[in-house]
């Protein structure tokens, strides 16, 4: 599972009650991982006020329930006199009677404490508190809201020490050395910004006209911001090249919690030699993490591992490409079920297929059509997998299906099929447009032209979309839908991609490189793992035809580099190449003659040589974006 969700602000329905909601956080008396937070108000109720906290949030498409983390729930009249309060069920609070209440105080454990893996909060959803280190902060974890009220504005204070800075998107209106507030126009608006306290410099750069700041927290090393800027740069760039101009938002946030698993990987590649019992305690420590991204509207939210060599900022690249792509799909563009969206009793929407499969489509091709990766790695590394991965999924649930009823088995158990299934149905979507209407349309525009018809704060209507999304682009559009989207059809994948002049075969014969540590006869061995994209040499005969020795450590992409042309084609056999092995802290080059041999080549994407011009035109608008 990728483990991506989004959080997204949008106009809900309203309740009665409106007025600012004063709420108090003191960061400096964080113990054993709980925080203090008080409610000033003036609640005017009825006998019972109902005060909740969000059973779930939009994009997450999991149960939360906040409110298990809420604990010695406490309210108070405007006389200060105590009230009476009853839990209900897991996120709601009932104070009696209700007609006057000023003050609620309560306490919160952060969720990523929790060890229940079946009921574990996602960690980019979820909440993390380290006294005088970080406050990884999800406000659905922290803040509550009366019955159906969302229109509040509120008003967050935080009591802080003097070394953390809180970053977040939310309008700050106070500072100081040991305090800040931040405000929002409603609930939504809350939830949609998050907050990161941490001990590091925050980093800052500005794309075409947005202004992008980058948080992070770090348990090892203290500038991993500024290794991520870097990255995010490349990220932004690359966006903006794809959109073709100003970026739809005047700024940005990535917040980032950096898990250090540096020893994790040493010991995995037999730099470090520890003891059994410290090695079942370290791969315990990476059990049940939840990484990876939620976005939100002007921000996103990371959990990642640290394997060494900074490889943290590749899955932020990676991801953040993704998480701001959410800024179209869902945010400008969705149904009523999510524009109108119920903290406590969501009803899911059906277009999944939209919301999370057009957007990991559009992640994987957003730096092929803006010059930062070639046509062929873009297939090989991103395309592929995803078909691979793609097939693991049923073809007799469908995605509509899944989507409406993702909170409930076995729909909760094949969501991930969005990020594989999903992105791969959205690219032979994006081929069809394109050929129905002989290239005047694509996936992208559609989407764009959608967007700017609805906006954030209007909401499409959940059961009509698609019919008027064929509408936008030609009724022949409709089989599409019915067929793979709607229905149970296997995906056409060899069908639909010779119409941009790709081939693609499930399964066939052919040669393949005969790597020295799969060969039999090679004398080489490595361990039965992938770490980092690094292959480790277990066992290497001496004087073995490679110069392998025990413990070398090879890079597996430059490894299945070497045995291939610019173009993709297999070098002749016999043929020297060299690669460069990690061996006591240093790159050595080991030359050798390529081997092949007769094997079975899966899910194989070739680029045809002789297109007919249709598919040239085609071709080129998919790979470019351009005519």
């Amino acid at each position: 599972m990728k483990l991506l969700f989004q959080l997204f602000p949008f106009v809900l329905a309203f309740g009665s009650f409106s007025q600012k909601m004063n709420y108090n956080v003191d960061l400096t008396r964080c113990i054993k991982d709980q925080l203090s937070v008080t409610l000033n108000t003036a609640y005017k109720g009825g006998d019972t006020a109902v005060f909740n906290f969000p059973m779930t949030v939009p994009g997450t498409y999991a149960v939360l329930d906040y409110g298990r983390f809420i604990t010695q729930f406490k309210a108070f009249d405007s006389a200060g006199k105590a009230l009476k309060v009853k839990k209900k069920g897991n996120n709601s609070f009932l104070i009696l009677p209700g007609k006057d209440v000023a003050k609620i105080q309560y306490l919160v454990d952060d969720s990523w404490e929790e060890k229940n893996g079946k009921t574990k909060i996602f960690e980019p959803a979820g909440t993390g508190f380290e006294a005088g280190k970080y406050f990884y902060i999800n406000n659905g974890g922290l803040f509550g809201y009366f019955g159906l009220e969302w229109n509040n504005e509120y008003d967050l204070t935080f009591a802080k020490p003097k070394n953390l800075t809180g970053s977040t998107t939310l309008i700050q209106t106070d500072k100081t050395e040991d305090r800040v507030t931040f405000r929002s126009k409603n609930y939504h608006d809350l939830i949609d910004n998050p907050i990161l306290f941490t001990s590091e410099k925050e980093e800052n750069i500005r794309v075409q006209g947005t202004d992008v700041i980058i948080a992070s927290y770090h348990e090892g090393i203290d500038s991993s911001a500024y290794y991520i800027k870097h990255k995010i740069d490349s990220a932004m760039i690359a966006i903006d090249q794809f959109v073709g101009g100003k970026l739809p938002v005047d700024n940005y946030a990535f917040l980032n919690f950096v898990k250090d698993y540096r020893e994790l990987e040493a010991v995995f590649s037999g730099e470090k030699k520890i003891g059994l019992f410290q090695r079942i305690k370290l791969a315990k420590s990476l059990g049940g993490q939840g990484f990876g991204a939620l976005e939100h509207g002007h921000s996103s939210s990371y959990f990642l591992p640290d394997f060494g060599h900074h490889s943290y900022t590749d899955m932020v690249y990676e991801t953040g490409i993704h998480e701001f792509m959410h800024i179209y799909s869902p945010l400008s563009l969705h149904s009523q079920f999510i524009g109108e969206f119920n903290y406590t009793k969501p009803v899911m929407s059906k277009h999944l297929w939209l919301y999370e499969g057009t957007t990991e489509y559009f992640s994987v091709i957003v730096a092929m059509q803006g010059g930062l990766a070639t046509v062929k790695s873009t297939i090989e590394d991103k395309i592929k997998g995803k078909i691979m991965n793609a097939a693991t999924y049923p073809d007799n649930m469908p995605f509509t299906v899944m989507s409406a009823n993702v909170f409930d088995k076995p729909y909760s158990d094949h969501y991930s099929q969005v990020y594989e299934r999903g992105a791969i149905m959205a690219m032979l979507l994006d081929i069809e447009i394109m050929r129905l209407t002989k290239g005047s349309k694509t996936l992208k525009t559609v989407i764009f032209e959608l967007c700017s018809k609805y906006g954030s704060n209007r909401s499409f209507n959940e059961e009509t979309f698609i019919d008027e999304f064929v509408s936008a682009v030609h009724p022949d559009l409709k089989e599409f839908f019915t067929k793979y989207v709607e229905g149970t059809t296997p995906l056409a994948i060899e069908e639909t991609f010779k119409i941009i002049g790709i081939d693609y075969a499930k399964s066939k014969k052919g040669t393949v490189p005969s790597y020295f540590f799969t060969d039999k006869d090679s004398g080489v061995t490595a361990n039965n793992r992938v770490v980092n994209r690094k292959i480790v040499i277990k066992k290497a005969d001496a004087g073995n035809a490679f110069g392998v020795k025990a413990k070398d450590i090879i890079d597996y992409d430059e490894l299945k580099k070497v045995y291939r042309n610019e173009d993709g084609s297999l070098i002749p056999e016999g043929t020297m190449i060299t690669i460069h092995v990690e061996r006591k802290g240093k790159q050595v080059p080991l030359t050798f003659p390529a081997k092949f041999k007769e094997g079975t080549l899966n899910n194989t994407i070739e680029i045809i040589k002789e297109m007919t011009p249709e598919q040239e035109k085609l071709f080129k608008l998919w790979s470019t974006g351009k005519s």
